[in-house]
């Protein structure tokens, strides 16, 4: 790899010899593959031996494998039962588990492609609320499929820029900023990362950052915590901005408990010694990553969870307001707990405790999904909403469920119509691989309807030689 002469200067200068060619010499090898179970749904299941899984040591979901497996043909992967994920990045999983012990509203500001949003979601306690946003609306659509994949009920996800969060009236006891940044930590994986780098940009960089942490930390709460997070080495986007934000917005850096052996290093400032926590090549088994912990300064903790009571006009206004598609509530394991409503031309359960913030959230954010998706309307006809059967919080006998070997369930995520069993019930079908829903199809008798989402396809006509899996099948599910 061929580093720019003023990062390597600038780098050398701020490690040191030894450890600067120590990542030198990491980012010459493969980057290490990592993945991060789904708890919800991965019950049951073992990594197959032959991958040679690792624990993550600061992720006790996280596993390091020995080479990467085409995760693509991998039926498992499209279910949500694991999530790809670079092992640094599950650190937010440690931070939410020490801090978080009660029922939280949480922003992950800069969410896509959701890696740090499954990730929190599996740490915060039940009861919790998770907004996920990204500002651009591409990545903010992947964000949504893999959040939609991942299937815990209570999830939102927003594509808005941060000042336009900074305008809403949603307060928020934990904001996760993965702030834009120079990508120095990603060198061996982005070689766009490489090329673009200059000082220049370092420093367009550092300014944004501030910027956008500016905006979130009017919706911070007193006493709440924000993760501070870049996926970069320098000082002046990690350390600096980090005594920026004490010194100027007022708060204060927390320790989060580590081990030595897990080989994080601390703060490389000169002036300020808050505590930090860097990921390097060569030192952590991941990509680089600086994260640390801040409290806004006050004297309250974050909140108990318990929502605001409504005012007897807001009482009487939902008396009035008759929910949509109510009816659809039918298909959730607990349908008391939950609301229908309309969000563009889907209806999603939203969870009681949390209708108020929804409520919020629509009369300003732009929502692209939340809750349990229920159903969709497709012209005239309103149909069960694709990703319904990867929700955890639906019942399994809300329709009749279709087990498919490997190989049909490659050809259904291909979006080709599977081939069922003549005796399958006519109507809507939940096809699965192994116990894990994979999605909707309407079987008609002499032919099926594939109803997988066309964006979620596997585009490739490429078959493997034989069933590429990262878990051993398990023996008392079907498949």
């Amino acid at each position: 790899m061929n580093l720019p002469e003023a990062f390597t200067s600038y780098t050398q200068a701020l490690l040191g010899s030894d450890r600067f060619a120590t990542l030198a010499d990491a980012l010459t090898l493969p980057p290490p593959v990592s993945i991060r179970i789904n708890p919800l749904k991965w019950q049951g299941r073992d990594i197959d031996a032959g991958w040679q899984p690792q624990r993550v040591a600061w992720c006790d979901e996280g596993y390091h494998l020995c080479q990467r497996p085409e995760f693509t043909f991998d039926p498992l992967w499209h279910s949500g039962t694991y999530y790809v994920q670079e092992a640094a990045s599950m650190f937010v999983h440690h931070i939410l588990r020490h801090f978080i012990h009660q029922p939280v509203l949480m922003l992950d500001l800069c969410a896509a492609p959701g890696g740090k949003s499954t990730a929190a979601r599996s740490a915060l306690p039940a009861g919790s609320m998770l907004i996920c946003n990204d500002p651009v609306r591409t990545r903010a659509q992947i964000l949504a499929e893999n959040m939609l994949r991942y299937g815990h009920p209570d999830v939102m996800v927003t594509c808005n820029m941060p000042a336009d969060l900074a305008d809403s009236t949603l307060t928020f006891d934990v904001i996760l900023a993965d702030v834009p940044c120079s990508g120095e930590g990603m060198f061996r994986k982005d070689e766009v990362a490489v090329q673009e780098w200059s000082p220049q940009h370092v420093e367009q960089c550092r300014n944004l950052q501030r910027e956008i942490v500016t905006q979130a930390w009017q919706r911070l709460k007193p006493g709440g915590l924000l993760i501070y997070s870049t996926c970069t080495i320098n000082r002046q986007e990690n350390e600096d901005n980090a005594e920026w934000i004490c010194r100027t917005l007022g708060g204060t850096a927390l320790d989060v408990p580590t081990q030595p052996e897990w080989g994080i290093l601390g703060s490389m400032s000169d002036h300020w010694d808050g505590p930090s926590y860097r990921f390097m090549p060569g030192f952590t088994k991941s990509e680089g990553l600086f994260m640390t912990v801040i409290r806004k300064e006050d004297d309250q903790m974050p909140h108990s969870g318990k929502r605001p009571q409504k005012g007897k006009k807001d009482k009487e206004r939902g008396k009035k307001k008759a929910q949509p598609h109510s009816e659809a509530l039918r298909y959730l394991l607990t349908p008391d707990d939950f609301v229908a409503e309309e969000c563009g031309d889907s209806t999603y359960a939203v969870a009681r405790t949390w209708h108020d913030t929804w409520q919020q959230a629509a009369t300003r954010l732009h929502i692209l999904t939340g809750g349990v998706p229920l159903l969709v309307q497709r012209g005239r006809d309103t149909m069960p909403h694709p990703a319904l059967p990867l929700s955890t919080a639906v019942r399994e006998d809300n329709m009749p469920h279709v087990a498919l070997d490997y190989a049909e369930a490659i050809r259904y995520l291909r979006r080709e119509a599977p081939q069922l069993s003549p005796d399958t019930p006519k109507g809507w079908v939940t096809v699965t691989y192994d116990g894990e829903p994979l999605g909707l199809a309407k079987h008609l008798g002499q032919r099926t309807n594939n109803l997988y989402p066309q964006e979620w396809r596997i585009r490739t006509n490429h078959t493997p030689e034989h069933p590429c899996g990262l878990t051993c099948q398990r023996s008392d599910k079907e498949g």
